[in-house]
């Protein structure tokens, strides 16, 4: 079987594809797959066919094919999604990219597309970054519980401690020193393959930030594009609509 973790770009998937792997390797259910890009996915899933267990697998895109593997009762999914405000300030961080440049190439609507995509499928665990952040052991146990794992209080509090923000930055900081490192989307970043962390993957992580960091001409923007997905999930506009 497979364990997708899919959430939303810049919203914590890979926080919860951590998570997620530990869990299902220490009950000895399985092992995590080394991300590839979406288009190999078929290569990739014929690659591990004969192979026991679960696959713990991290992606952003939903294709047809890994959508067929849940209508199969052969997937599960972890989800988390997040303010779209946020979402773009930190794609815009962690690529250096203009505002304009990546509103014009779609990505908003990309996010919102891939939401829909993942969040109607059977078996999807879906959360909120907002929410995940504020209580992480909390998340850690939700995530046990949609996998059937049971787990301790104190556990929980202890893989939620070993998945700080500064055990996070240190994994990073050792990733550099590797030399295991990985092309990703973008040639020029890099991540390791076991964690999934990006050389550039941390920044603030702060909840809110676009109010500081997005002039008032493009908050508008963004809440004309995403403002019915945004209130729908709890996230005030601008206006005070």
């Amino acid at each position: 079987m497979w364990i997708f973790c899919c959430g939303m770009q810049r919203s914590g998937s890979t926080l919860q594809f951590q998570i997620t792997a530990q869990l299902v390797e220490a009950a000895g259910l399985g092992k995590r797959v080394e991300w590839v890009k979406p288009e190999l996915f078929g290569k990739l899933r014929k690659a591990h066919v004969t192979e026991p267990g679960w696959k713990v697998f991290k992606m952003h895109v939903c294709t047809e094919k890994m959508a067929k593997e849940f209508h199969r009762q052969n997937a599960m999914g972890i989800y988390v999604y997040r303010d779209l405000r946020d979402v773009m300030v930190s794609m815009m961080r962690k690529y250096d990219m203009a505002f304009d440049a990546l509103l014009d190439r779609g990505f908003v609507d990309d996010c919102l597309l891939q939401y829909q995509r993942w969040t109607s499928l059977p078996r999807v665990l879906v959360s909120k970054y907002e929410t995940m952040m504020a209580d992480l052991a909390s998340e850690v146990e939700r995530i046990a519980a949609h996998l059937g794992i049971a787990l301790g209080a104190e556990q929980y509090r202890q893989i939620a401690t070993e998945h700080g923000i500064e055990q996070q930055r240190q994994r990073i900081e050792h990733a550099k020193n590797s030399s295991n490192l990985r092309r990703g989307v973008v040639d020029s970043v890099r991540f390791d393959p076991h964690t999934n962390l990006h050389t550039n993957h941390i920044h603030e992580g702060e909840i809110g930030g676009w109010k500081k960091a997005l002039a008032h001409e493009q908050i508008a923007r963004l809440e004309y594009k995403g403002g019915a997905w945004l209130r729908a999930h709890g996230y005030e506009l601008s206006g005070g609509d």
